[in-house]
């Protein structure tokens, strides 16, 4: 099937079913084979789905199915009164889920017509032009940071007799390159009143904490603005902050464990001691510009 009927079936879609990695809580990814592309996976078809996911588990990889359709929602018609009058909207998953793809640095689609093999298409094909080059450009995503972390996280966490110790160390250091080089958020609480000021002194800001079922205490940090934004959910009082990650040290609250990259995905954590030795091995300068 050309890859142009391709991208038009995935972008007509209605209803789909994805794979998702539950060790990062993300869109499962993998490098294709042939290309190398690095893609996800849509089904058409919920029973091809799962037999695709039962044989990746027979593999020792580890993924959930989640279907993706539209959805009916009401939202306000003046988005200043949050209260008041509602307009019926349709949202559809497929195309959200799609539209996420550049900022975890995706750039194909795995698709599977009901009863067929999977084919592959570049995202390029699907998404309006231009849309990838743009997130790429744009400072508040960091995409080889996401997938690099993502590619880490399916490796690290499958069960020990399944994990390639040289791969996972060439992830790592593929990851804690980009790390160490990459500028992070965190999300502070101004001082009441200045939540809406231009510039905060952050030394009056409170900086919010994680407290896991047992009751360690991590930092959040956020590898782009989507992150942030997943963990914020709208909290008009929280503001974030992008940092160096060289710099990251000089924030810390008190008895934390350690820092959590994207408590909202990977959740990865970081204890203080790995920053000055990432920031030594990767040759980056503890004083950026």
């Amino acid at each position: 099937m050309p890859t142009d009927i391709i991208a038009k079936k995935i972008k007509d879609l209605n209803k789909a079913y994805a794979m998702f990695s539950p060790l990062t809580n993300m869109p499962y990814v993998e490098c294709e084979e042939e290309n190398f592309y690095d893609r996800v996976r849509l089904y058409e078809d919920e029973e091809d789905a799962r037999k695709a996911a039962e044989e990746l588990e027979d593999d020792g990889i580890r993924v959930q199915v989640r279907e993706l359709k539209v959805q009916e929602v009401y939202v306000p018609v003046n988005a200043k009164d949050p209260q008041g009058p509602k307009k019926k909207m349709y949202l559809n998953h497929v195309r959200q889920h799609i539209g996420i793809l550049p900022f975890i640095g995706v750039n194909a689609v795995g698709y599977c017509p009901k009863g067929s093999e999977l084919l592959t298409v570049e995202l390029s094909g699907i998404l309006p032009e231009g849309f990838e080059e743009k997130v790429g450009k744009n400072a508040l995503y960091q995409p080889n940071l996401q997938l690099t972390g993502l590619y880490l996280m399916q490796e690290a966490r499958r069960k020990k007799e399944w994990v390639d110790m040289k791969h996972l160390q060439e992830l790592d250091e593929e990851f804690g390159s980009n790390l160490a080089k990459s500028r992070l958020f965190m999300a502070v609480l101004p001082p009441e009143g200045q939540e809406k000021e231009q510039k905060v002194n952050l030394k009056e800001c409170r900086l919010p904490y994680l407290k896991h079922q047992n009751g360690d205490i991590f930092f959040p940090l956020f590898s782009d603005i989507w992150e942030y934004q997943k963990y914020a959910r709208g909290n008009k009082k929280l503001r974030p902050i992008q940092i160096p990650f060289a710099d990251i040290t000089k924030f810390w609250v008190n008895d934390a464990k350690a820092y959590m990259l994207n408590p909202m995905g990977m959740s990865l954590p970081l204890t203080k001691e790995m920053v000055p030795r990432l920031l030594q091995k990767f040759g980056v300068s503890k004083n950026p510009s």
